[in-house]
């Protein structure tokens, strides 16, 4: 008999083609999905994820699930995954989920972090993690900017044309700027983001702060749901999902990884 798995994971997705299964692409769903065939008895397992995230994005918590017919419980499971799995694809929680959890739908609230590199040459420890930028900002512009952000919108304007959504209408509750000697970071919550949403919003974000544009511009943005007003789309290998919020009963327990 199956049973619903919920699967809280964190990868670093620099050589992957983003989360979601592509022709010709290795992705971090088609390798998961790989494993767990494997594990299934050779049956295949489809997973939904909380969100899609693009190539060279990571996540420190992106959360899943997948119906499973295995005789395996949950915590043999999760270790099965943590040996089969590449080193940059890790689990960190597997526990069976109401048959209703829907990793996507059940999500309450996302958090998305964009991480700059804010030293002189940059550090070949971030790379890989943070987009090296060490130009002059000015933080009273952002602050200004980024207060404009919060509400409910259509964000249209932030969006990719490769967006498949319809409805653009979400609701952003957080959007903050945080910079402590070499390492700056964007941080952004809400109830759902759009494709290349955060990027589109940092790419003009960091014009507004180089004086490129006026603050004000953010409203104008929002106000004409076209993309061409927004600046450009900020490299991936900043972004990270950062953590994804369910409602207290479906809090998970982690894994000891010690």
């Amino acid at each position: 008999m199956s049973r619903r798995i919920r699967l809280d994971l964190a990868y670093d997705g620099t050589d992957y083609a983003g989360w979601q299964v592509q022709r010709g692409q290795i992705t971090i769903q088609s390798v998961l999905e790989a494993v767990l065939k494997r594990l299934n008895g050779d049956r295949a397992v489809s997973i939904r994820a909380a969100g899609r995230t693009d190539a060279g994005v990571h996540a420190r918590q992106q959360v899943c699930d997948f119906l499973f017919d295995g005789d395996a419980g949950d915590d043999d499971l999760a270790h099965a995954l943590g040996r089969m799995l590449p080193a940059e694809i890790r689990p960190l929680s597997l526990v069976t989920a109401a048959e209703t959890f829907h990793a996507r739908r059940s999500a309450r609230r996302k958090h998305y972090r964009y991480r700059l590199d804010r030293s002189a040459f940059g550090s070949p420890i971030h790379a890989r993690y943070a987009l090296h930028f060490p130009q002059e900002l000015d933080t009273e512009a952002l602050a200004d900017a980024l207060g404009r952000l919060p509400g409910r919108h259509d964000w249209s304007g932030f969006t990719s044309s490769r967006c498949e959504v319809d409805d653009r209408v979400r609701e952003l509750k957080v959007a903050e700027y945080h910079e402590r000697g070499g390492n700056a970071r964007f941080d952004f919550e809400g109830d759902g983001f759009l494709t290349h949403m955060v990027r589109n919003l940092v790419g003009t974000l960091l014009e507004i702060g180089q004086h490129k544009r006026p603050p004000v511009d953010i409203d104008r943005i929002v106000a004409s749901e076209d993309r061409r007003m927004a600046g450009p789309t900020a490299p991936p290998q900043g972004l990270h999902l950062w953590n994804v919020t369910y409602q207290d009963s479906e809090a998970v327990r982690m894994l000891d990884r010690s």
